[in-house]
């Protein structure tokens, strides 16, 4: 058995079948078994996972305690890693999914290739369950090819879906472990004790986050560098010392907004990317910029049926091909979703049946394979009936993407104004992106009243005009 898949759920029963199916989707060289550890949801959950076990008697097996273990579901997650017998070890929450059919392969590749390596992941979707945030890859440009014991310590960079690790570079779980919030770090920071992290720069899975405590990172760190005999204080005290200054700053922000903003209003606040939502209890918060993905639109063929190639199918971004007829061509009579890799936010189903007059459009290769240059399918499509049609190609980016100037910034912010925002939030340090973006300063300063303007931050009151 090279490969082992555990799968650690509790009170999943929204999301279990689709991680199961992005398991079993997998196309490999090599075997590998699933082990599921559910660890007795009160919900649905466990029904479903033997429905799965009953249905794949051979690959599935299940590690299914009388009671709740608890611990953030390490304790049932160490007893699954116990049974595993794979060289290598996968993991997956219950609520994530993956999103390429090469998955496992590709890292059991890396891992092959790369001896020096404790463990590997890859990029990631992080989908925010809790915020009005757009999806946002899990890592950004400047993420290292291979990372050691120090990087993992300055924060968690690997998303839950994302882990391959060598099942001999742990022995057996010290009793801390199991106390820890923060269990898939503590896993990695043992693994990397034991050699390097190496990352594969695809989107091969989706994260779902859910809002956690600012505080409890800083006593995640200081936790885990005591249970390892202080071995790392040269890296923990000067991370602990920025950590308590960055939540210092937090701090006094949100004292400062709740001491100023009204009960229950609404709030669009100026952040970057990668940042958490500032914790406004009362308060339904926005983010500013807004990085949702971008939706672009253009005519791509024409004709009652033909075959043409689309040379440009990049991984960052989804493309369908809309086949239209009828006289004013704006009937749709067939569609085909295309992607990179397989990567998909939203999973959309593969090519539609041909309708009952015969109309259809395919693509081939699809998913296209991965690559540094964008890559190349050919779509085929007929109306079915000699009519003409048209295709029209909706490509959707997953590019982290700010606004291109400050036109397109205040646009964006008055779409959240209409949306229920009401005061603007920029923190101090933020301040100065309103040089970048002029044309929005000059707006704000000439719609909206300044109502704080500190050392902390300045709030724009969105309710009214000067």
């Amino acid at each position: 058995m090279e490969v082992s898949v555990l799968v650690t759920t509790y009170n999943h029963e929204k999301y279990i079948a689709q991680a199961l199916d992005s398991v079993l989707m997998q196309e490999t060289n090599c075997e590998y078994e699933i082990i599921i550890a559910e660890d007795c949801s009160v919900d649905r959950t466990r029904s479903i996972v033997l429905d799965f076990q009953r249905q794949n008697p051979g690959k599935i097996r299940l590690v299914l305690p009388q009671e709740t273990l608890g611990a953030g579901g390490n304790r049932v997650f160490a007893q699954a890693f116990a049974l595993a017998q794979g060289q290598y070890v996968a993991t997956l929450d219950g609520d994530d999914y993956w999103t390429s059919p090469t998955k496992l392969q590709k890292q059991a590749d890396f891992l092959d290739a790369h001896p020096e390596c404790a463990l590997c992941f890859h990029n990631a979707l992080r989908i925010y369950e809790d915020e009005n945030r757009a999806p946002l890859p899990n890592n950004f440009a400047g993420q290292k090819q291979i990372s050691v014991l120090e990087d993992i310590w300055q924060g968690n960079f690997i998303a839950g879906c994302a882990a391959m690790l060598r099942k001999d570079a742990l022995g057996s779980f010290p009793e801390w472990y199991y106390t820890m919030h923060y269990g898939d770090w503590s896993l990695y920071i043992l693994c990397a004790q034991h050699g390097k992290i190496g990352y594969l720069d695809e989107i091969l899975g989706v994260y779902r986050i859910h809002r956690e405590g600012l505080w409890s990172r800083l006593d995640a760190i200081q936790n885990m560098n005591a249970n390892l005999d202080f071995r790392f204080n040269d890296i923990v005290e000067p991370l602990v010392s920025a950590r308590r200054k960055e939540l210092a700053v937090v701090r006094a922000l949100v004292e400062t907004t709740q001491r100023i903003l009204p009960a229950g209003a609404g709030v669009i606040i100026m952040s970057k990317a990668h940042e958490d939502q500032l914790p406004l209890k009362g308060h339904q918060v926005w983010a500013f910029p807004d990085r949702s993905p971008k939706q672009t639109q253009q005519h791509f063929a024409s004709g009652a049926s033909g075959s043409a190639e689309a040379p440009w199918i990049g991984g960052a971004s989804v493309y369908e091909f809309c086949l239209y007829g009828g006289a004013a061509q704006d009937n749709l009579l067939a569609s085909v979703t295309v992607r990179q890799n397989g990567i998909a936010f939203d999973s959309p189903p593969p090519d539609r049946e041909p309708s009952k007059n015969g109309a259809f459009i395919r693509a081939w290769p699809n998913p296209v394979p991965a690559g540094t240059k964008p890559g190349k399918t050919t779509i085929n499509w007929s109306t079915g009936d000699g009519s003409k049609g048209v295709i029209r190609v909706l490509m959707k980016s997953h590019r982290i993407q700010y606004p291109p100037d400050g036109g397109e910034a205040i646009e964006q912010l008055e779409t959240l104004r209409a949306k229920g925002g009401e005061l603007l939030l920029i923190r101090r340090e933020l301040v100065s992106w309103l040089e970048d973006y002029k044309r929005l300063k000059e707006h704000l300063d000439r719609q909206y009243r300044i109502i704080q303007d500190d050392e902390v931050c300045r709030i724009y009151d969105l309710r009214g005009t000067n």
